[in-house]
């Protein structure tokens, strides 16, 4: 990555008098410190829930009747409180917390709008609990991956604008000229999500369009949902963070320019083809197959750039634990992204669609790239705003091995158990219950690797609370104890 010239101010009123010096690290770290500890705690504590609705959710799907008397946590319910509770309790508010320290360190300007970002932050998880509540009694929309309903969406959104905006200024006011690739990233995701995320409420949930139309849009909005939010928040993690912690350059400045332009033009047009087969006009899926086939070239740019930092660690920079979880979120995409790619072909689709195959290639995406490289990012992050390490770096070393093994199990578990499904379904001569029979014990493997991500979940949790309980006792009881005192009777006097 190159950096350009410092500009200083120039003395006897030259032309650039009154530019800024750029701020030290650590002096942009001060100014955005609280904006961004606020992002990063609350969206770390939707991650234990998530993980239990999700352990529920599994247990659900081969034995129906566990907690069948409550009406909140039936299948129906459970499963997609635990999506929304994971993609816009945990992983947009950490991919937030990420993008705006980001945008604050390498424009190396203070940030702007520290308090309206704190006061949005709540209100976007005021919109999370409003919508989690309304899929648990039974009043979501019923459109996959938009289940919030209006008042919840409406609360997001608007709570999104201003952190957004602010980030905004903050890179307007930059005081490094240069941009780096991950700012191209955490800009286009930044951009990209109130747009395709307004745009599919309005045509799916405000105005619903009709018929047919409403699954495409739906498609498309997961579709951009993965790749241009969730994927860039990812990738903009792994290109700053891989390097630091590496000590080792980007390879190829040219190649990342290239790979994110390739990402952008071409990452919006896929998804619609796990509906193949539908009534859709002939155009729109050949489209999204096309458009999910070129999806292979800045998946291939990014991993000619990404591999050769990863096989190479520099000896200079010790390892952090947060570069266990980067490096397992690059080898998560570029399998996964694989993957998709050619599940796109008709031949392969035939034996992979609607079936378990599909659900654990979004699982690898989802939790094995964007999960673990928002965590790894969580975990390089909160000791430096905080300012103290975890008070156990092996509960860091439990939760990965735990994300890791668990989200390994998941993929592999529901990758063969799809292969099986739909060879079973593609048999006219096995009859439906037998289809049925074939994927249960994988399903129920399944419900262990979930067990496994939820005590990760669960280490996580604990040294979170741990790392608040002592900050609170080493920062604030002081100063509370300091204006419980009595005030002394000569001051009285």
């Amino acid at each position: 990555m190159s950096l350009s010239t410092t500009q200083t101010p120039t003395p006897n009123g030259g032309p650039d008098a009154d530019v800024l010096p750029p701020l030290t690290p650590s002096e942009a770290d001060r100014s955005c410190r609280w904006p961004v500890l606020a992002l990063l705690v609350m969206g770390a504590t939707w991650l234990l829930p998530a993980g239990v609705l999700a352990m529920l959710a599994s247990i659900k799907v081969h034995a129906p009747g566990f907690l069948a008397g409550c009406a909140h946590l039936t299948y129906g319910r459970v499963q997609p409180a635990a999506w929304n509770a994971f993609v816009y309790g945990f992983a947009s508010q950490v991919g937030l917390a990420l993008a705006v320290w980001l945008t604050c360190r390498l424009s190396r300007a203070p940030l702007a709008g520290g308090r309206a970002i704190i006061v949005a932050a709540l209100f976007w998880n005021v919109g999370v609990k409003i919508g989690m509540l309304s899929i648990l009694f039974g009043s979501s929309t019923g459109v996959e991956t938009l289940e919030f309903p209006q008042a919840a969406s409406i609360t997001m959104f608007v709570a999104y604008l201003i952190i957004a905006a602010w980030a905004g200024v903050t890179f307007h006011q930059r005081r490094e000229r240069a941009v780096y690739v991950t700012q191209w990233y955490l800009l286009a995701a930044l951009f990209g999500f109130p747009w395709f995320y307004a745009a599919a409420n309005l045509l799916a949930v405000f105005a619903p369009v009709r018929g047919v139309l409403q699954a495409a849009v739906q498609a498309w909005y997961a579709q951009n949902l993965s790749v241009l939010w969730l994927g860039s928040l990812g990738l903009g993690s792994l290109f700053y963070f891989v390097p630091k912690l590496t000590g080792l350059p980007i390879p190829s400045r040219n190649l990342a320019v290239f790979g994110f332009w390739t990402l952008v033009l071409f990452g919006g047009f896929g998804g619609l083809q796990r509906y193949s087969g539908g009534p859709f006009p002939s155009w729109m899926l050949s489209a999204s197959v096309v458009g999910g086939v070129l999806m292979l070239v800045p998946v291939l740019a990014a991993a000619l750039n990404l591999l050769p930092i990863l096989r190479r660690r520099s000896e200079i920079t010790p390892a952090h634990p947060a570069l266990r979880f980067l490096k397992f979120a690059a080898g998560s995409y570029f399998l996964g992204s694989l993957l998709s790619v050619l599940t796109s072909f008709p031949s392969l689709r035939l034996a992979t669609q609607f079936t378990l195959a599909t659900t654990a290639v979004d699982q690898l995406l989802l939790q094995g790239f964007a999960g673990m490289a928002l965590l790894g990012g969580f975990y390089f992050l909160l000791p430096v705003l905080a300012g103290r390490e975890l008070p156990s770096p092996a509960l860091v070393r439990v939760h990965f091995r735990c994300a890791a093994g668990g989200v390994l199990l998941l993929f592999v578990t529901l990758g063969v158990g799809g292969l099986a499904h739909g060879a079973a379904m593609n048999d006219a001569a096995v009859p439906f219950i037998n289809v049925v029979k074939r994927y249960l014990p994988f399903v129920g493997t399944a419900s262990l690797a979930n067990l496994i991500l939820l005590a990760g979940d669960v280490a996580l949790t604990i040294n979170l609370i741990w790392l608040l309980a002592r900050v609170c006792r080493e920062s604030c009881l002081p100063a509370v104890k300091a204006l419980l005192q009595p005030i002394p009777a000569e001051v009285k006097a």
